[in-house]
């Protein structure tokens, strides 16, 4: 019955999101506008929808977003992933290609503002890198997972660092950050029942979000890390200590 009542109350929070975001979209006429606009209002569903889904959020280090126009690197492992960051302040998440040809994914991905970028063809990134860093400078904070993928979270794979050429092309500060998912019903997150959040793979996302709707409560923990000075270290640096920050966060709770 509780997964019944959650289903309709996600039916009806994406048909408010749907259309709130066109009218926004309508009225706020340039391309920049649409996108602030449309990362305002997914914090503000995201917000509601942390209640609908029973999802608490420990956050450590929030002072570091500001002021906004940073750009954030966090690990990855579910589409929750980008309701939660949301739910902290208006941000702009950087998505592939792949994401914005999936049906009412993609949709739902560009409304909210989404930055979508093409990590297979080389040639674009140059392209993609430079867009990237007149966002930031246009004062957006922009997230981005360079895992590429996201995963079970049984390990952080390797962080591909050309995006990240975006922070030294705009002259702003990287701010990496760690998502961990540290209960579920009450039960520790692990390999047993990882699998109730964490979307990855060749999952389809209607049947991940319909199993999803049984879990009560899920206890989250967002911890953000002093700016990193990206005039003052490369991107490849910048990445290194990234991950290292985030997989020690990460895995000390283990």
């Amino acid at each position: 019955m509780l997964r019944f009542i959650k289903l309709t109350s996600t039916v009806f929070l994406f048909m408010v999101f749907i259309a709130g975001a066109l009218i926004l979209r309508f009225y706020a006429v340039s391309d920049v506008n649409k996108r602030r606009v449309g990362a305002w209002f997914v914090t503000k569903m995201s917000r509601l929808g942390l209640k609908v889904f029973g999802i608490n959020i420990t956050s450590l280090g929030d002072e570091f977003l500001e002021p906004a126009g940073r750009i954030i690197i966090s690990n990855h492992m579910s589409y929750l992933d980008i309701i939660i960051y949301a739910s902290i302040r208006p941000s702009v998440f950087v998505s592939s290609v792949e994401i914005q040809q999936t049906p009412f994914l993609g949709f739902l991905a560009k409304l909210g503002g989404t930055f979508f970028v093409e990590r297979r063809n080389p040639k674009l990134v140059k392209l993609e890198v430079g867009n990237m860093a007149e966002l930031v400078k246009e004062g957006f904070n922009v997230v981005l997972f360079p895992e590429g993928t996201s995963t079970d979270g049984s390990q952080i794979l390797p962080f591909r660092s050309s995006l990240l050429a975006a922070a030294s092309a705009a002259k702003v500060d990287v701010v990496p950050a760690c998502i961990r998912y540290d209960e579920i019903d009450s039960f520790p997150f692990s390999s047993e029942n990882c699998d109730k959040v964490c979307w990855y793979g060749d999952m389809s996302f209607a049947p991940h979000l319909w199993n999803f709707l049984k879990v009560t409560e899920v206890k989250t923990k967002i911890t953000f890390f002093a700016p990193m000075d990206s005039s003052k270290s490369d991107r490849k640096q910048i990445t290194q200590v990234a991950h290292q920050l985030i997989s020690q966060e990460y895995f000390s709770a283990a």
